[in-house]
């Protein structure tokens, strides 16, 4: 409905024995007269380029305690509104707000709960208001309050602008019949006229929906305030029903003569709304910033800027970082590439590793047995190389660390030249591949990988892109046999490893947790770590935690730390079952994991 000009969107009060509702089907809104000049489809790709939103989860990014990005999406409180056009546009902010979550496949609504003035998200709000600091709003295609369709051009996210906090107040919202109501949070964001006028709205206000013509015209009244009795703060008048005072601690905190108001009977007084210095002269500095791809020449291209997404001038969209050789733009194929210098193995020798560990660290009562370092030599008196034994406790597997030196890294170092190499010119082709099971636009990981096998099926980036082991990239499999002749001639195991997962990590990309458990895999997994220094770290499985010691013991209860030319073997079935792994590199690495598949194996989960 419309109230004093805006788009309004009442929330239902649920009763209690009711089953939480599906959300309504969104209303039939026209199409979007011109094409956002910035956008998104997945929420990744916001995050990944724009420095002013990096939330994944929440609707508030802030840093240093203050807001620098705000999105606008499903579940608008009761009086959030759309006005003038967008220029002024009330919302409910700062987490605990209403959700839908899935739980074995069913929707569930999350009822909100009271917001604190100390919330982290509603003092960096409160923070942008008291200083004046403008911030940047985004909409998904879910807002409701936006008046043109988004999701059909599949715009699942844009950019609306920056905008100021100019009101900022606490207020009672209903939350159906479990408690009827919940302090709420409010803040009234303003265009910021120094960018234009809005990008979806043209400046002929009567082409504009909900823009009333005298949106300009003076004179511009002023917002009436007041000084409470009870607490001697002051509020201003927010509603035409009658001032309030707007202080949650206060006695006399949202009531009017002494009753608290109807919610569906209140409407903003019309000077509280009024979008005011929308007259102001135009200030590029005030413009969304539109991230372009860094210049690679005669530089590294593995510092964490070449890891960020790009904006793209020809069709708007905001595309994440998925080739190794540069940037693709996701809609429209524009391409910027990224090929910089080769690393050296040299560059990485002098780094020192997260948390002061320097070989390994196994935690207390994990009841893991460390052996003793061994040391191997050839028949001529060279060193072969140093290899030390982990020995999980009840029979549940082994890590063993080869230790790689300047001694013996020869190979090692040639290899690390010749992927970089062959990843430069196009003869292994490393990307990053969406996640299963992602929901709402697409999940990269976080790291490029290539796989080459002769027939695994569970690579996240699918057979169809997997390379046959016969034509593999001759680094991959250099990488391989070097490899294999380690674990035999050290560890005296005979793998037979026929496929090899190669993966390479910018400055701050890691591998999440995972245990190496698929179906068809050998029981000895053995990878070689090549360039940064990195730290592998062990953990049980949630499933085999005591339930009352949750938390304590899904710590971490071994820590490797992996030099360029160390190779990682985990060895027993039981290693994978019992146990996951990540591994976080201090910079720039590539892997070259190394394991066994055949149909017996397959057979034999």
């Amino acid at each position: 409905m419309v109230v004093d000009g805006a788009l309004t969107l009442p929330v239902p009060v649920l009763g209690e024995t009711q089953a939480p509702p599906l959300p309504p089907p969104p209303p039939v809104k026209p199409k979007l007269p011109v094409r956002p000049p910035i956008w998104a489809q997945s929420r990744q790709e916001v995050c990944e380029s724009l420095d002013s939103f990096r939330s994944y989860q929440g609707g508030v990014y802030s840093a240093q305690d203050v807001a620098r990005g705000y999105l606008l999406s499903a579940f608008a409180a009761s009086r959030d509104i759309f006005a003038h056009g967008g220029r002024l546009i009330i919302s409910h902010g700062g987490g605990k707000a209403e959700a839908l979550h899935s739980k074995s496949g069913q929707l569930h609504r999350q009822r909100a709960a009271n917001q604190l003035a100390d919330d982290k998200s509603v003092r960096a709000l409160l923070k942008n208001h008291q200083i004046g600091e403008p911030l940047v709003l985004l909409a998904d295609d879910r807002y409701a309050l936006f008046p043109y369709d988004l999701a059909t051009p599949g715009y699942t996210y844009v950019v609306l602008g920056r905008y100021r906090i100019v009101h900022a107040w606490a207020e009672y919202q209903p939350n159906g019949a479990e408690a009827a109501r919940v302090i709420r949070y409010k803040f009234a964001f303003e265009w910021c006229a120094e960018q234009g006028a809005p990008w979806w709205c043209p400046e002929e206000p009567q082409l504009c929906p909900q823009s009333p013509a005298t949106l300009l015209e003076p004179p511009v009244p002023d917002v009436a305030r007041s000084q409470c009795a009870i607490c001697s703060k002051t509020s201003p008048l927010v509603y035409e029903q009658g001032w309030m005072c707007l202080h949650p601690e206060c006695a006399a905190f949202w009531s009017i003569d002494g009753a608290e108001p109807a919610s569906d009977s209140l409407t903003y007084d019309p000077a509280f709304i009024y979008a005011r210095n929308q007259d102001a002269e135009r200030d590029p500095a005030l413009d969304v910033e539109k991230p372009e791809a860094p210049d690679p020449r005669g530089g590294s291209v593995t510092s964490r800027q070449f890891t960020r997404g790009i904006h793209c001038r020809v069709c708007g969209r905001l595309s994440c970082r998925w080739r190794w050789d540069g940037w693709e733009c996701s809609s429209c194929g524009i391409r910027h590439e990224a090929l910089g210098v080769i690393r050296s193995h040299k560059d990485f020798w002098a780094q020192q590793t997260q948390l002061g560990i320097y070989h390994h660290k196994v935690a207390p009562g994990s009841g893991i047995l460390v052996g003793r370092t061994m040391t191997r030599y050839n028949r001529d008196g060279s060193q072969q190389a140093s290899y030390q034994t982990f020995t999980f406790p009840e029979g549940r597997g082994k890590i063993h660390h080869i230790q790689g030196s300047q001694l013996v890294n020869k190979e090692a170092n040639e290899i690390f030249k010749e992927y970089q190499e062959q990843a430069k010119n196009g003869q292994l082709l490393f990307r990053r591949f969406p996640l299963r099971n992602v929901s709402r636009g697409e999940l990269l990981t976080n790291y490029f990988s290539q796989n080459t096998d002769h027939e695994y099926l569970q690579y996240v980036g699918g057979a169809d892109r997997t390379e046959p082991l016969e034509t593999g990239p001759p680094a991959v499999l250099r990488a391989l046999r070097l490899v294999g002749r380690r674990v035999k001639q050290l560890l005296g195991l005979d793998a037979h490893f026929n496929e090899v997962l190669s993966a390479a990590y910018m400055e701050q990309q890691r591998m999440a947790f995972h245990s190496d458990a698929e179906r068809g895999l050998g029981e000895v997994v053995a990878g070689l770590s090549l360039g940064s220094t990195a730290l592998m770290h062990f953990r049980l499985h949630s499933q085999f935690v005591p339930h009352n010691d949750k938390k304590t013991n899904r710590n971490t209860v071994l820590t490797v730390a992996l030099r360029h030319g160390d190779i990682l073997v985990m060895e027993g079935h039981d290693v994978q079952k019992y146990y996951e792994h990540t591994v976080v590199p201090v910079n720039f690495r590539i892997a070259a994991t190394a394991r066994s598949i055949s149909p017996e194996n397959y057979q034999s989960h």
